[in-house]
């Protein structure tokens, strides 16, 4: 029967030369600490397993090229990047699976359906601008329709920008309110058809 190494360099040197008894020693010796510091993250009893395990059997096929000076060190090292890239791991398995629910579960895109959406609402639009004078009318469909920003109109039609923030103030105001009118006639009128 041979004699366990007490220090980790002697049990080392015995695991370069293939001993598996002093391998099992060096298991014995650090496993406990590395399977709690595994399970503090992965609050998983099987995967805290699962790392000291993938750890060890990486130490045994990989020791003829592993130089450790420090097995404390090294081994705590090796446990929290085994962790962080489970989770990694686990995080993109997540947004896999989120991203194909979704995909599955999105609703058929409908162009006539869409076109008939952006048609009523430029009639709403338009249902609430009428009253608004015809320039106030124009500076809103410019900045608003067409995305241009006040200078843009401002020098396009040949005026002040203040004049188009005035212009366009007035127009979202006039907007506001005949907007919240229409969606109490709307609201009025489902009310009465149910």
């Amino acid at each position: 029967m041979t004699k366990v190494p007490q220090n980790d360099e002697e049990l080392w040197r015995n695991i370069l030369a293939g001993d598996s008894k002093a391998f099992t020693a060096f298991y014995d010796r650090y496993w406990l600490q590395m399977y709690k510091a595994a399970l503090h993250y992965l609050k998983d009893a099987a995967a805290g397993e699962d790392v000291v395990q993938e750890i060890f059997i990486t130490i045994w096929s990989k020791r003829q090229t592993l130089e450790i000076k420090n097995f404390a060190a090294y081994l705590n090292s090796a446990t929290r990047y085994e962790v962080y890239r489970r989770l990694k791991v686990a995080k993109q398995s997540i947004l896999e699976f989120h991203e194909e629910v979704i995909t599955k579960s999105s609703v058929v895109y409908n162009e006539g359906y869409q076109k008939l959406n952006e048609t009523d609402n430029s009639n709403i639009i338009d249902q609430c601008l009428k009253d608004l004078p015809k320039r106030s009318r124009e500076i809103f469909y410019m900045s608003k329709v067409n995305q241009l920003t006040n200078t843009e109109i401002a020098e396009q039609l040949g005026i002040t920008k203040h004049t188009v923030e005035n212009q366009l103030a007035r127009a979202l105001k006039h907007f506001k309110l005949n907007l919240s009118r229409l969606t109490i006639i709307i609201y009025c009128l489902t009310s009465f058809f149910k």
